[in-house]
């Protein structure tokens, strides 16, 4: 039984080790399978596996053993990094990095399941490594999609030049694979909300809408440079011409300061979903001596928004996690455990009024969201949330289309032991760490409300081991 007050008690992870990238999700029968890059132990001196999780309604999770190990003389001898996985007739085959010490690239690997997904039998190479006259220096993290009757796969890369790209290749087999092209690149680039990167890993390829010149897709990437800056993960959405993304609207998918390595399921009956590492926000010897490390995100609906921009959203099947009401007003909320969702409900009719601040109070550290009306700001500021010193802190903050269009705004706020979740109405999602040294009961309150506005707070159902919610 875990007693540690930051660890998570409904998002995916096993009790102790280390949790990164969310691999391969693929619904099978009903079920949903989960996968998700994992270490045992949380210094990490052992390889990266597939660790596994299932559900049938996407919120509430059973954990599996590993169903990916490395083969001992296989290309994936030192780890099975990350990737996706697709289904024919009850079978799953996994596509993944496999990682060889003192290999130039982590080749790109496939192995099937014949068990549901529980296990996976060998692996094999499908896909060459770049040649030494192609300029690649970086090559991993497969993603695999049936398009019409062909199959496609996009491989996130990074080349002499600097450039984040993805390799498109094709197949009618699954098994014989035919390079085609770059999907997308971008030269070196920083704004003033994201940076192209160096290397582009996890790409995901997900379809979002029609923007008027024809579906338009989303592609997912994280954005990764080897001086060591915070990763972001990018959304570039455009049109397919032929076999490259054209027409490019780039943007960040999460902004805020926890968030990496996406993975997503191109079809459900929500349309596109999508996962993402909850990486952590505190110093490495703190998890070391917690004995665990990272999850998984809530899982999140894409769409296009009505201006063009990739919108996320929380599965509509969370709302079955929610148990009694804790709370519902303008008054503080005090009491609180360390699992809850509050929805906060705002007019824009604010007249001269200054920003709104929601804020969650741990004894004298507090974590607060703040909305200026003003600018049309939202932000989310960590600097006293925590009175540890490995505690990581800062701002993360985002310009709100509802605000900035004179529209009520909407949040739904979760929050899990040391993560914030914020997703506003328009489709903006922001995840954050915290760590406050003050364990539960803890108090929301709010400031800078009209009497128009409104706070309601549920309890969100824990892990239970007996029912296999985790």
């Amino acid at each position: 039984m875990v007693t540690d007050h930051h660890f998570p008690q409904y998002h995916v992870r096993p009790a102790t080790g280390y949790v990164n990238d969310p691999n391969g999700p693929v619904l099978v029968n009903g079920t949903w399978h989960l996968y998700f890059q994992y270490v045992p132990d949380t210094p990490r001196t052992g390889p990266v596996v597939w660790g596994h999780a299932s559900s049938t309604d996407l919120a509430s999770w059973r954990l599996h053993r590993p169903a990916i190990s490395p083969h001992p003389e296989g290309v994936d001898r030192d780890g099975c990094w990350s990737g996706n996985a697709v289904e024919i007739g009850g079978e799953i085959t996994a596509f993944y990095s496999g990682f060889r010490r003192n290999h130039p690239y982590q080749s790109i690997v496939a192995a099937t399941s014949v068990d549901g997904g529980q296990s996976f039998g060998p692996p094999h190479q499908v896909v060459a490594d770049p040649g030494p006259d192609e300029g690649i220096v970086s090559f991993r993290d497969p993603f695999v999609w049936r398009e019409n009757d062909r199959w496609q796969m996009v491989v996130g890369a990074g080349n002499s030049a600097g450039r984040g790209l993805t390799r498109l290749y094709e197949s009618a087999d699954l098994a014989n694979w035919t390079y085609i092209g770059p999907l997308a690149e971008l030269p070196p680039t920083q704004t003033e909300t994201w940076r192209s990167g160096e290397i582009w890993e996890c790409p995901q390829l997900v379809p979002v809408g029609d923007g008027g010149s024809g579906r338009r897709d989303a592609l997912l990437v994280g954005s990764y440079d080897h001086a060591g800056m915070v990763p972001e993960v990018l959304a570039v959405t455009g049109v397919r011409k032929e076999s490259q993304l054209e027409d490019l609207r780039i943007e960040r998918l999460d902004v805020g300061s926890n968030f990496y390595a996406p993975s997503a399921a191109r079809d459900s009956e929500y349309g596109p979903i999508a996962w993402g590492w909850v990486t952590e926000g505190r110093d490495r010897e703190w998890t070391i001596e917690a004995d665990w490390s990272g999850f998984l995100t809530l899982p999140r609906v894409l769409r296009l928004s009505e201006d063009g921009r990739l919108a996320s959203e929380p599965v509509p099947t969370l709302v079955s996690l929610r148990r009694e009401v804790l709370g519902r007003g303008n008054a503080d909320h005090p009491d609180l455990p360390a699992q809850f969702e509050a929805e906060i409900s705002l007019s824009n009719d604010r007249g001269n009024t200054g920003p709104s601040r929601i804020s969650l109070h741990c004894g004298q550290e507090h974590l607060d969201v703040i909305l200026d009306w003003t600018t049309g700001r939202i932000t989310v500021d960590r600097e006293h949330a925590s009175a540890d010193q490995r505690a990581h802190v800062g701002q993360s903050s985002f310009l709100e289309p509802d605000i900035r269009a004179g529209r009520p705004v909407t949040l739904r706020w979760f929050v899990d032991g040391s993560v914030s979740e914020l997703f506003t109405s328009s489709g903006r999602c922001s995840t954050v760490r915290f760590y406050p040294t003050t364990p539960p009961p803890w108090t929301v309150t709010a400031s800078g409300l009209s009497s128009e506005d409104d706070v309601t707070i549920w309890a969100l159902r824990m892990a239970d081991a007996d029912s296999g919610s985790r």
